[in-house]
């Protein structure tokens, strides 16, 4: 493999972050009701995944770095069945495909509540920017993410650590806990939110991955975003449990927060989750992008099928959505499954491999001593 990429520990660890750190999990709505509602018990719920976006991203890593290949069904389906891998990569893509969706409708949704503009300027903004970033590969991909995901970061960070430490008066919405009957308890709750997570992970990490300076990068890179993650979970449950009602009574809680320490503090979080949203949306996106064939009008179908996703997101995509997202659940646990038997079966066949290389090595070392003789 040629050491000519350009990726560096940091700049893979926000890859990753970024790909995850969608308006969901920024504006604290993910972290509450996944974690959160169980109280205490969240925590754990939270350690767990981040120790699942350590395990799952190293071996996502490990395989494309091996493989030399970003292709989804390389990564996840183990052996040669070129049927399956052809199936799962493309069913893959469609699950990404439906993120793009559903992000152009947040962002047409924030623009509404927030800025008072039209939802269709909202989700329009988020499909020109994504398309401009993709557009450009994935060179233009990372150069973004390595700008806006730092800020994104500290931002969130610091207003987390200022809902934490003021004195806020508690907010005058007020709800009691509502646990859903799909996430009875804190274990479900963390496998369903690894699951569904998984299907962005895989091919921004091995994309990431293959794309680092070396196989070290990549792996630290992989282990640094993923504590990142924790970490941001972490001080978003923190933040969050400071009124727990408020919390359950807000769509997005971190903004109502935000709107509660400043006006200012409230228009810069909504620039965080307008960010958050285009940042989700070109991950999966370009994830999706990687089934395309590289031809003459490739340029031209990613503009295309941007809009479409667009006019997806506009004509009531809610009845598709919910019929997608339990596929999605159960297809992430299959994936994870496949993910974890193909990692051992690189392995394998990586000791296979400079087993067979050192004998040869051997055989010809010693051939050559016997015509030295």
């Amino acid at each position: 493999m040629e050491e000519n990429h350009k990726l560096g520990i940091l700049s893979v660890a926000l890859m990753y972050v970024g790909t995850i750190m969608g308006a969901g999990f920024a504006s604290g709505r993910e972290i509450w009701q996944f974690f959160c509602v169980f109280e205490e018990k969240g925590y754990i719920g939270i350690f767990v995944i981040g120790a699942l976006f350590l395990t799952i991203g190293l071996m996502t890593s490990h395989i494309a770095r091996t493989l030399n290949t970003n292709d989804m069904g390389k990564v996840i389906v183990p052996g040669n069945n070129e049927k399956l891998v052809e199936f799962v990569g493309y069913f893959m893509a469609l699950m990404l495909f439906t993120v793009l969706i559903t992000m152009s409708s947040a962002g047409g949704a924030l623009f509404h509540q927030q800025l008072g503009q039209s939802r269709i300027l909202g989700g329009a903004v988020i499909i020109c920017l994504v398309i401009l970033t993709v557009i450009g590969g994935f060179e233009r991909v990372a150069k973004v993410f390595r700008f806006i995901m730092p800020v994104l970061v500290v931002v969130v960070v610091s207003v987390c650590l200022m809902v934490i430490f003021m004195d806020l008066p508690q907010g005058e919405e007020q709800a009691e806990l509502v646990i859903s009957p799909l996430t009875p308890n804190w274990f479900v709750s963390a496998m369903q939110y690894i699951s569904y997570n998984v299907l962005a992970l895989v091919p921004i990490v091995a994309t990431a991955s293959v794309n680092a300076k070396s196989r070290k990068h990549a792996l630290l890179g992989t282990a640094l975003g993923a504590v990142f993650l924790g970490l941001l979970a972490f001080v978003l449950g923190k933040a969050l449990f400071t009124d727990m009602g408020f919390s359950q009574a807000m769509d997005m809680p971190m903004l109502a927060y935000s709107a509660k320490i400043s006006k200012g503090v409230n228009l810069v979080y909504t620039g965080v989750l307008i960010f958050a949203i285009y940042a989700s949306a070109t991950s999966n996106y370009y994830g999706f992008t990687t089934k395309m064939k590289t031809q003459k009008h490739r340029k031209l179908k990613i503009v295309i099928i941007a809009w479409l996703g667009f006019l997806c997101g506009l004509i009531g995509f809610t009845n598709v959505i919910s019929f997608m997202f339990p596929i999605e659940g159960f297809m992430g646990f299959a994936i994870i499954a496949m993910v974890v038997v193909n990692f051992f079966q690189v392995i394998r066949n990586s000791r296979k491999e400079a087993a067979l290389a050192a004998e040869n090595t051997e055989e010809s070392s010693e051939d050559s001593m016997g015509g030295t003789i």
